[in-house]
C-alpha cells in the first residue's frame, strides 16, 4: 500500500524540489502568450526516418511504457513518472507489482509498495479505490543528462481493501487525500533507453 506518512528527510528533500512546481507554474501560463505561426511547413527531411529500428517494448503488454516517456530529456523523466503512477494504478486492479520493481532502480519506496502488493495478493485482499491522479508536475531537474529530479502534486482516491470475504480490512482504509505533495528522482538506463525510479515520495 501506498505510505502517507512523510518523515523529516523527505520533507526537506520534497521542499528543495517545490520550487519547480512554482516554475512549471510560471511556464504554463507562458503558453497562453500568442505565437507567431512559422510560415513553412516541415519538409521531408524533418520526419523521423523510417529506417529507424524501433525501440523495444518496456512494460506490461497492457500498459507499455510509451514512446515519450523513453526520451532523455525533462520531458521524457516528467513522462516517466506519470507512467510509473499509472502503473501503480494498474496494480491495485490486476495486483501484479513484477512492473514496479522492473523500473525500480533501488527506490526504497517503490519496492516497498510491490511488496505491500504482493504480500495483499498472497493474503486473498483485493482494492477498492485508491487511485492516484497527478494533478501538476513541477520542471524537471536534470543533472549530466543521466540524473532527474521533480516535484509534483497528486490527489489520492478514498481507498478500502477487502479480503477474500469481501470485509474490509480495518487497518488497511484510508479516507483519500487532495492535492499532496510528491516528488521523484530517476536514473538514466542507457541499456534499456529508458528512466529508472531510485527515489520516489508518496
Amino acid at each position: 500500500m501506498i505510505d502517507t506518512g512523510v518523515d523529516d528527510v523527505t520533507r526537506r528533500w520534497t521542499r528543495r524540489l517545490a520550487a519547480g512546481l512554482a516554475a512549471g507554474a510560471v511556464a504554463l501560463s507562458a503558453c497562453s502568450e500568442r505565437q507567431e505561426a512559422n510560415d513553412t511547413l516541415p519538409g521531408a527531411e524533418a520526419s523521423p526516418s523510417a529506417s529507424e529500428p524501433a525501440l523495444p517494448p518496456l512494460g506490461p503488454p497492457d500498459l507499455p511504457m510509451p514512446a515519450e516517456a523513453r526520451t532523455q530529456d525533462a520531458a521524457g523523466a516528467e513522462a516517466f513518472v506519470r507512467y510509473y503512477i499509472d502503473l501503480i494504478n494498474r496494480t491495485s486492479t490486476v495486483m501484479d507489482a513484477a512492473p514496479l520493481r522492473e523500473f525500480s532502480d533501488g527506490c526504497v519506496e517503490c519496492d516497498r509498495i510491490a511488496t505491500d502488493y504482493d504480500s495483499d495478493a498472497a493474503a486473498g485482499y483485493r482494492y477498492e479505490g485508491g487511485k492516484l491522479r497527478v494533478r501538476q508536475v513541477g520542471e524537471p531537474l536534470i543533472s549530466d543528462s543521466t540524473i532527474a529530479e521533480l516535484a509534483f502534486r497528486f490527489d489520492l482516491a478514498p481507498l478500502a481493501v477487502v479480503d477474500a470475504s469481501g470485509a474490509s480490512v480495518a487497518d488497511l482504509t484510508f479516507p483519500g487525500s487532495q492535492d499532496s505533495l510528491g516528488s521523484a528522482a530517476l536514473r538514466w538506463d542507457a541499456a534499456s533507453n529508458s528512466w529508472r525510479a531510485t527515489q520516489l515520495d508518496l
